[in-house]
């Protein structure tokens, strides 16, 4: 099935998946997504697929106004590791972080970031991770993950699961 919606945000994290290390950079949709019915494919207007509808953010747990598709470069590498690993081969950055542009001045303030911080801000590096081993430090403001600019932690950790662990 191919589902019609319209994308209204991209990089979407809604806590399903149990939050911690999990990754979510989910596309926002329209698309009507409801129990027992995936939604089907996410299109773009020259028919080429742009992800898959597969959530939803419900009180009710049926469809209100918003679905979630997981973007079709995110499915490909799943499908690619499996068929060749058998397993999903995900990269992880091992930090903790805040996006600090969402926070007002006065959360700033409390978690000790500085005022004029914008981006992904490094709130903790465990000294036995690849992060670390790799030059960032708590501290760091994250602004591009592989040449490409980030502007949610969502996004990041979305950009970072398309790597292989040691990449």
């Amino acid at each position: 099935t191919v589902t019609a919606g319209i994308v209204s945000a991209k990089g979407r994290n809604i806590n399903i998946l149990g939050g911690g290390a999990s990754i979510e950079s989910f596309i926002q949709t329209d698309a009507a997504v409801n129990p027992g019915n995936s939604g089907g494919a996410l299109i773009n207007t020259d028919g080429k697929l742009i992800g898959v509808n597969s959530a939803i953010a419900s009180p009710t747990g049926y469809y209100s106004g918003y679905s979630y598709a997981i973007p079709v470069n995110i499915v490909k590498k799943v499908v690619d590791d499996l068929i060749k690993f058998g397993s999903v081969q995900r990269g992880f950055l091992g930090v903790s972080f805040v996006n600090a542009s969402d926070l007002n001045e006065d959360d700033k303030k409390k978690a000790g970031i500085p005022l004029n911080t914008e981006g992904i801000y490094v709130s903790d590096v465990p000294t036995d991770g690849g992060a670390y081993e790799a030059g960032i430090r708590k501290g760091d403001i994250l602004k591009k993950v592989d040449n490409r600019e980030i502007s949610s932690g969502a996004e990041m950790q979305g950009l970072i699961s398309r790597f292989k662990p040691g990449d």
